[in-house]
Formats: structure tokens, C-alpha cells, sequence
């Protein structure tokens, strides 16, 4: 296998067809987030409000000047005053909301990866003098797999989640005697079901497959190309880190002021310091979510190409046909 050819035919795709960011865009929607210990914290807040305010004391620090010191302390007695069942229902609404948006980023990640692979497939199957793929030729190619790929998305979350639930105590005893090398037993075993996932989706859009043929499929071709896959593996596995890492530099950039007021100004300055790492952020996030949309595209698009070229090497492979043997 070529793995110069594919990496190289996937920045040349996602560059072609840049419709493919906006999917790597909606790939990244996070998964659902735990909000059952909201309501929890909500109530021990307003427990921990309510005991400074019969105690007497807000343990304010006490260089702040007096009339910030007042303004904190009424904000604080404002909060205290406020019913435990508002707290409840501010809780439940908090959880209510995690909940709706996780369901619609399920929706858009599953949207987002189907999205990819279709299009990784259309891309390589066209001309190089062909138009660059449309919204609707992608959407149009992805009816017939999206709500395998959902399906798939959400029973394998299930069943990885139940899984590490069942061995979670047999992974602490087996790190606490081996003092943590056991858990290097952990990695094999990630990037396996990593590449199973990836495999799966891919046969499910590319190949047409149901969800378990698309299962078996896939995990035939890790078996019987575990070398290659494993090197494409560690390319793009290292690659996306070291990227992901030059990405998320703009963070360190926008603490630097911070840091600065602290050391020439002391706490005095922390305010200012505070407003500028601020606005520095909220200017480098949307340059950050843009290039890691763009790194997320060309993952798949590369796994994907990389899952049609093992395929069609498997269609090359001669077909050993046993000889007939003469009867005279």
C-alpha cells in the first residue's frame, strides 16, 4: 500500500472539496455530556451560600477595597435569599438543556462523519477535471447509511461504556500490581476499536453493508492487513497529535497576559489581565475550531481512502484453484 498516495490524495480532496470541512466541523460535535451531578451542585451551593450567610462571614480577601468588598457580600446575600426548589428547578433545567444538546450533536457527528466518508468515496471515484462535490450530492449520497451509522454510533457507545463499567475494578487491581505498566496493555486495545470504528462506518457508507456484516467486514480487514493498518495508524495517529498541539498553542498565548499582570502589577492588575486573556481567546477560538475541523476531515478522509485501497488490493490477490488431479 501506498501511504504516500493516500495522505496525499486526501489533502488533495479536502482541499478540492472544501464542503468536506464544514462536515469535519459537525464530526466534531461532543459527545454527551454527564449532567447528573448538576442538581447535586446547585444544592450544595445554595447549602454553602445559605452557612457563610448564617454564619456571618463571605470570606471576602481582604485586599479588596471596601466598596467591592460590599458590592460581593449583597451579591452573595441576594443568592442566599433565593428559595432551595429555584435552585432545584434551575438544576433540572440545566440537565433538560445537556440533554437536548447532546441528542442534537449525536445527530450532527454521526451527520458529519457520514458526510465525510460519502464524500472521501465520491472524491476518489471522480475525475481530477471534475467539480468539486455539492452539499446536496453528499447529503444525497449519505440517505441510505446515516441511521446505520447512528445506530452503530450509539450501540457501540452503549456496549463500550457497559464494558469498561464491567472491567473497571479488574483494570484498577491489574495498574495497582503492576505499578501502571498493565495499563500499557490499554493502548493495543484502544487503537484496535478505534480502527474498528472507523472500518465499520466506512463499510456501512462506502460498501452499503448492515450493521453487523459491516462489523464483520471490518474487523477482516484489520485482521488481514494488521501491518498496514497499524503504520497508517501511527502516522496519522502521531500526526494528529503533534497537530492538535500546534493548534491549541494560541491558549498558552492568551494566559501571557495574565501572567504579565500578575507579575508587574501584582493582584491589582489581575482585572485587566483577566480582559485581555479574554478577548484573546474568544479571538483565537474560532481560528482554532476552523483548523481542527479541517484536521478532522483529513483523518477520515485518509482512513477512508485508506479502507478502499486495502480493498481493492484484496480484489488483486490471485485465487489459489486446486488442481484436479487425473483419475488415470
Amino acid at each position: 500500500m501506498d501511504y504516500g498516495e493516500i495522505l496525499s490524495k486526501a489533502w488533495k480532496t479536502i482541499w478540492k472539496h472544501k464542503i468536506l470541512w464544514l462536515f469535519g466541523l459537525l464530526a466534531g460535535c461532543g459527545a454527551a455530556n454527564n449532567g447528573g451531578g448538576n442538581a447535586s451542585s446547585a444544592n450544595n451551593a445554595s447549602n454553602a451560600i445559605q452557612e457563610s450567610s448564617q454564619n456571618g462571614r463571605w470570606d471576602v480577601p481582604t485586599y479588596i477595597s471596601p466598596s467591592t468588598r460590599y458590592a460581593i457580600e449583597d451579591f452573595f446575600q441576594t443568592l442566599a435569599n433565593i428559595p432551595v426548589w429555584v435552585w432545584i428547578l434551575i438544576a433540572l433545567g440545566i440537565v433538560a438543556v445537556v440533554i437536548f444538546v447532546s441528542v442534537i450533536c449525536l445527530f450532527l457527528r454521526n451527520l458529519g462523519n457520514t458526510g465525510l466518508i460519502k464524500g472521501a468515496s465520491m472524491a476518489d471515484q471522480a475525475g481530477e477535471d471534475d467539480k468539486p462535490l455539492s452539499l446536496g450530492e453528499i447529503l444525497k449520497g449519505v440517505q441510505t447509511s446515516y441511521w446505520k451509522v447512528l445506530l452503530f454510533d450509539i450501540g457501540s457507545s452503549v456496549a463500550i461504556f457497559m464494558a469498561t463499567f464491567i472491567l473497571i475494578v479488574p483494570i484498577v487491581i491489574l495498574a495497582a500490581c503492576t505499578c501502571g505498566l498493565g495499563m500499557l496493555l490499554m493502548i493495543p486495545i484502544g487503537w484496535f476499536l478505534s480502527v474498528m470504528i472507523n472500518f465499520s462506518m466506512i463499510a456501512m457508507v462506502d460498501e452499503e453493508l448492515p450493521i453487523f456484516q459491516a462489523i464483520s467486514r471490518a474487523w477482516q480487514m484489520i485482521i488481514n492487513n494488521v501491518g498496514q493498518v497499524l503504520v497508517m495508524f501511527l502516522i496519522l495517529g502521531i500526526g494528529q497529535i503533534l497537530v492538535g498541539l500546534a493548534i491549541s498553542l494560541p491558549l498558552l498565548f492568551a494566559v501571557v497576559p495574565v501572567i504579565v499582570a500578575l507579575v508587574t502589577s501584582g493582584l491589582e492588575g489581575l482585572t485587566i489581565g483577566l480582559v485581555i486573556s479574554g478577548v484573546l481567546f474568544l479571538a483565537f477560538l474560532p481560528i482554532m475550531i476552523f483548523l481542527g475541523s479541517v484536521l478532522r476531515a483529513y483523518v477520515l478522509v485518509s482512513w477512508t481512502l485508506t479502507y478502499r485501497r486495502l480493498v481493492e488490493n484484496e480484489a488483486l490477490k490471485p485465487e489459489v484453484i486446486k488442481k484436479l488431479e487425473d483419475p488415470d
